[in-house]
């Protein structure tokens, strides 16, 4: 006895090839068997994605930690880690100036074996400035106050402080356009003296608590810096 195959009679049905047929019979059997063989498709399909991705993923952890190993190793090279230091200050003094409304500053980072403060960054000064001001001795008035105080040190009128008085730092000031200025000491996690942050303005005045504050937040960025740079890297 013959076994009848139930059929699915439909007024338009679409072939595996794209192939639009009327009225064609389509047996259960032979559309559950097209089914699965779309299924095992799609399974292979998602096998293949998941597999790229894995290692996508896998490759991308390998380049990962090859760029650590670069950035370590850079790190431990004194030339790198000095121009880093230096970009990194200018940017922290440019965000300073900006951030209090003036056009002048420089920070200096303390040097043992010379007993001085060297710029390492600067702006708004023209060569005669910098020439003078490129080494400040420990004991300069301004610099030794805000280094045993741990405190910035503000002269709001240049011309008449007895800082300057018949000096030559005041006429180089005067002839650069400074008519006050703060002096903030970069203080260490160890409360050394690393530097100083000075900010210069064209006009006589008090320097507000507001932007003393945010000087202060710079002034710590770049305390950081220093100390970074001056720890001996791991080798």
């Amino acid at each position: 006895m013959n076994t009848i195959k139930p059929v699915l009679w439909d007024s338009q049905v679409r072939l595996p090839d794209g192939t639009l047929m009327t009225g064609a019979p389509i047996s259960f059997t032979e559309n559950a068997s097209y089914c699965r063989k779309q299924a095992e498709r799609m399974a292979e399909q998602t096998r293949e994605v998941w597999s790229k991705a894995r290692y996508a993923v896998e490759r991308m952890w390998v380049l990962c930690s090859d760029l650590q190993a670069q950035i370590e190793e850079l790190a431990r090279d004194d030339g790198f880690r000095r121009k880093y230091a230096s970009n990194m200050l200018r940017w922290v003094l440019d965000s300073a100036i900006e951030a209090v409304s003036t056009d002048m500053g420089n920070i200096q980072v303390y040097d043992a074996q010379k007993a001085s403060f060297l710029i390492r960054a600067h702006r708004g000064f023209d060569e005669t400035f910098l020439r003078f001001f490129d080494s400040v001795p420990a004991g300069d008035a301004v610099r030794e106050s805000a280094a045993k105080s741990a405190k910035p040190v503000i002269i709001s009128e240049v011309a008449n402080s007895p800082v300057f008085r018949s000096t030559t730092t005041l006429e180089v000031l005067l002839d650069a356009g400074v008519r006050s200025l703060q002096t903030t000491p970069l203080m260490g996690r160890s409360k050394a003296v690393l530097g100083m942050l000075s900010t210069y303005y064209r006009t006589v005045g008090a320097i507000s608590k507001k932007n003393l504050r945010r000087i202060d937040y710079f002034a710590s960025k770049a305390a950081a810096i220093i100390e970074w740079q001056n720890q001996a890297p791991a080798r």
